[in-house]
């Protein structure tokens, strides 16, 4: 006996097998229950979502001796004929070899005569933008006012070629492209219908590969069948398809999302080498930069992930949290034009996967800009997620003045109140004596008094210290060296290099404060 491809054997009988679909089978059923069905419709959509299948299941409806009906029998002598495509009242036509005018008078001659047998004459005309300009304007009058026994379905993968005057003679239905899931699912029955094995994590890959065409998806598992019997698994669809394994790829998020740019080439390396396509790999990796964000976000997002595939995105995603998700998927986003336009796009995802690996330093520098203190202590280095991600920086773990003293309580409130003025409080004695607060910078600091000095701050300053300490109402800063920073420009390259943030900055970063404009230097 010989073999008939799934896509053929399992071809909708009925309107409800039709998957995805749904509000075209409605607007039909609709139609036919109620008897107002046009005499022309045009289907357009993506490959193999059932355009053709659906004229055929119309054709049936306007032809089924119980109809026209919502739903054919099935088993009328009409449903049988055109099921098997040997109806001699439903003509279907490719566009594609039948696309000149010639082609459209003998069909034009052929509707001068009634149906043979059933109620209407259905012309199918299958990839209609095919047909020639003058092909086209040879169809116009009869498909403006037909023969009442004629019904015209066309059907296009390119709708926008088709001419106006032609669409708007039409009903147009628009078919989708069948969601991955429900694809996963339609591939979980035939497997367990047709008794082969089918693994979840295997019909998820196809359907994806499919890119909501149940056609393509099922040509797919004929072609599996073929390569490992009726064993399908991640491993046989990986091989086939050239589509990497799922781990693979959370396991590359993770090395990259840790800055282990080494381990993360090595993976890459490997994959490509194993003849895995570069843009595949690119897209496969946004895929589970794209899974891990819903996963965050809630892990109801994604119900047909096996649990195996979400253990791993989950343990993949640890300590990272939902805002650095969104930030590594922005940033692999913008990746895309490089390999679109790259001649090397082996290289061009290389260098994608090494921006990525910048993703710690991203993480550090931003903790700066936002006046947290230095690196990631060395527990936190090249984990996600490293950087400080605490309350506002405190003196506990930073002030080098003793509990209870004077400095510390003063620096306690000053790192709330005013990040500038704690950082030079840090780094100077301070005393306490009668009603005066002595501040006594160290020499190699002593530049540093004119941030204690400028206007605003002071006032901090001397209000921070008349609450903490009752009866002070003086304070006193030594070594007393103003104007010795070089003028205004140097006060103010003082005043920004007392700065918390900008000091760690240059630290990690290196460099030097070349020039320094503000137009509230009294406030910096």
């Amino acid at each position: 006996m010989t073999y008939q491809v799934l896509a053929r054997s399992w071809r909708p009988q009925r309107f409800a097998d039709l998957i995805g679909q749904e509000a075209v089978v409605q607007t039909l059923q609709n139609a036919l229950a109620a008897g107002t069905f046009g005499h022309a419709y045009l289907f357009s959509g993506l490959r193999g979502v059932g355009k053709t299948t659906a004229a055929r299941l119309l054709a049936k409806a306007v032809n089924c001796e119980k109809g026209p009906t919502p739903e054919p029998c099935g088993e009328c002598v009409s449903c049988r004929e055109i099921a098997a495509g040997s109806s001699i009242d439903v003509i279907e036509i490719d566009g594609a070899s039948n696309r000149k005018i010639d082609d459209v008078r003998e069909l034009r001659e052929l509707l001068r005569y009634r149906p043979s047998r059933d109620r209407f004459r259905v012309i199918i005309i299958d990839e209609v933008h095919m047909l020639t300009r003058e092909a086209f304007n040879a169809l116009l009058k009869s498909l403006e006012e037909p023969p009442p026994y004629i019904l015209f379905i066309f059907a296009t993968t390119e709708r926008h070629k088709v001419p106006a005057t032609i669409l708007s003679r039409c009903q147009q239905l628009e078919f989708r492209p069948v969601a991955t899931r429900r694809i996963a699912e339609h591939l979980t029955t035939i497997a367990h219908a047709e008794g082969f094995e089918l693994t979840p994590g295997a019909g998820l890959t196809i359907a994806r590969a499919a890119e909501g065409s149940v056609r393509d998806a099922l040509s797919l598992v004929d072609q599996l069948r073929a390569f490992s019997g009726d064993a399908i698994d991640e491993a046989a669809v990986a091989s086939v398809l050239g589509v990497p394994r799922s781990e693979q790829m959370a396991e590359l998020v993770k090395l990259l999302a840790a800055g282990d740019a080494a381990s993360a080439l090595t993976l890459l390396r490997d994959e490509l080498t194993a003849g895995h396509d570069a843009v595949v790999l690119y897209q496969e990796i946004g895929r589970t930069l794209r899974l891990m964000v819903h996963l965050a976000a809630d892990p109801g997002l994604e119900p047909g992930l096996t649990e195996g595939r979400r253990e791993q995105l989950v343990a993949a995603s640890a300590g990272l949290g939902i805002d650095a998700l969104i930030r590594m998927l922005g940033l692999w986003v913008e990746q895309e034009a490089l390999l679109r336009e790259a001649a090397n796009r082996e290289l061009a995802l290389e260098v994608a996967c090494l921006r990525m690996s910048r993703w710690p330093a991203v993480q550090r520098i931003e903790a700066l800009l936002a006046g947290e203190s230095g690196p990631p202590a060395a527990g936190e280095r090249g984990r996600p997620g490293g950087s400080r991600q605490s309350a506002p920086p405190g003196p506990a773990a930073e002030s080098a003045h003793p509990p209870g003293s004077p400095g510390r309580a003063l620096s306690d409130v000053l790192w709330q109140r005013h990040p500038r003025i704690a950082a030079v409080i840090d780094a100077a004695s301070i005393k306490l004596e009668g009603d005066t607060l002595h501040i006594d910078l160290d020499p190699e600091a002593a530049k540093l008094g004119n941030v204690l000095r400028a206007g605003q701050a002071r006032t901090v300053l001397e209000a921070a210290a008349h609450e903490l300490f009752e009866g002070c109402s003086r304070v006193i800063v030594q070594p007393d060296v103003e104007g010795a920073s070089g003028g205004k420009d140097g006060e103010l390259r003082e005043l920004t290099g007392a700065d918390r943030g900008v000091a760690s900055f240059l630290r990690i970063i290196g460099g030097e404060i070349v020039q320094v404009t503000t137009d509230h230097a009294e406030e910096a």
